[in-house]
């Protein structure tokens, strides 16, 4: 949803130490402006001059550690209402501000809701001054679910709001009209430097990852066991060169010998701050797990990707970086996949898969359901050898 705090009046600016500084009317102290200060701020006149919501009952950074004991958290607002038993107050709103630019994904959107759980709030907002998501607790279900707004103040206290209905899945569009289309893609996942006979068959297989209404087969394939296709997610993840990518995933929840991962695969343009002016498309697999989150694969399709007629062939050099550790050795990579994955060794390179481009694909084609699983296994092997190379370092340091 799009609300306009554009016009939003800010406080008046000092200077403090040299640098400028908002007069926070609710804190009543002086605070450095940041992009974040000033989304905050122009927020908090959006509460009290469109929401009609009561100065007094608006506090902002609040320490979680107020309401919930042990914890170092702060919610950037927190919107109060006055219980009518003992006239004391309690949290029934809390708001986290993101400086423009950051994404309002999934990392985000739990950050409020976790927020809201720990303060027993019944509504939650999210915004970055320009993009806003609201929720508001449903005892019925017992989750949160998506409104339109945030009410105005009376109405949040009545518990009087507007539910976001469902959209309908996208229609896809039609094959013979991709290219015609494909301006919708280029510059966001489709770099512009990207072929045109390259361009048109990744496009139909970002539609295919975009696409709800199919699911991956649940299965127990060779390295892994499909729990759930988790539909979208919407991510940041960065890379072993400092980039980041953000925006929607398709995301699948595995089990990998007893243990549950995220591996999230989407479609978008790449650079390398040696050729900014050179934009390249990349397929993304990130694998979430609890020490951290990255991509494990970027196949630059621009360079291993061969289309020759309808037939596309995915295949990869096998390079591998380890973070600060430099480059893991190709030699042993494919001596590992070999061992555990051989049908993707091809001399020295990896053959992830072929798709014949002569009608729109789905998630539950074969041909499809072959590249996504050699696509999360390839990844899951590159993070197990990633690993064994970080602990033989490890150990070789230790010795010296």
């Amino acid at each position: 949803m799009k609300i306009n705090l554009e016009n939003q009046p800010l406080p008046k600016i000092y200077k403090r130490c040299g640098k400028e500084c908002y007069l926070d009317s609710i804190r009543e102290k002086l605070i450095f402006i940041t992009p974040e200060e000033t989304i905050r701020q122009k927020t908090i006149s959006y509460l009290i001059d469109e929401l009609q919501t009561p100065r007094s009952m608006i506090t902002v950074e609040e320490h979680i550690s107020h309401y919930v004991a042990n914890s170092k958290r702060r919610a950037d607002i927190v919107i109060h209402k006055l219980n009518d038993i003992d006239n004391t107050s309690s949290p029934i709103a809390v708001v986290e501000c993101k400086a423009k630019g950051v994404l309002l994904g999934e990392k985000a959107v739990n950050q409020v809701l976790d927020y809201a759980d720990f303060l027993e709030c019944e509504y939650a907002m999210l915004t970055d001054g320009e993009d806003t998501i609201c929720c508001k607790f449903d005892s019925e279900s017992n989750q949160y679910i998506d409104i339109k707004a945030l009410p105005n103040y009376q109405d949040m206290i009545k518990g009087i709001y507007s539910k976001i209905e469902e959209d309908e899945t996208p229609i896809r569009i039609p094959f013979e009209d991709l290219e015609k289309n494909l301006c919708d893609y280029q510059d966001y996942e489709i770099g512009t430097n990207t072929t045109l006979s390259k361009a048109i068959p990744i496009m139909n297989l970002w539609e295919c990852l975009l696409d709800v209404s199919y699911k991956f087969p649940k299965n127990k394939y060779k390295l892994f066991n499909l729990l759930e296709d988790y539909g979208l997610r919407f991510l940041s993840y960065g890379n072993a060169g400092g980039g980041i990518f953000s925006g929607p995933y398709r995301s699948f929840l595995i089990d990998v010998n007893g243990s549950t991962e995220f591996v999230s695969i989407n479609i978008s343009t790449y650079v390398t701050e040696a050729k900014q002016e050179i934009q390249k498309t990349s397929l993304n697999v990130a694998i979430d797990n609890e020490k951290d989150t990255h991509h494990s694969l970027q196949l630059i399709l621009d360079d291993n990707l061969t289309v020759i007629g309808n037939s596309c062939y995915f295949y990869h050099h096998g390079r591998i970086g380890i973070g600060n550790l430099g480059s893991g050795k190709v030699s042993e990579l494919r001596k590992l996949v070999y061992a555990r994955y051989p049908q993707i060794v091809d001399g020295k390179r990896f053959f992830l898969g072929k798709l014949e481009h002569d009608r729109l694909w789905h998630l539950d084609d074969q041909e499809i359901v072959t590249l996504i699983e050699n696509l999360i296994s390839y990844a899951l092997l590159r993070d197990e050898y990633r690993n064994s190379y970080k602990a033989a370092k490890k150990k070789t340091n230790m010795k010296d």
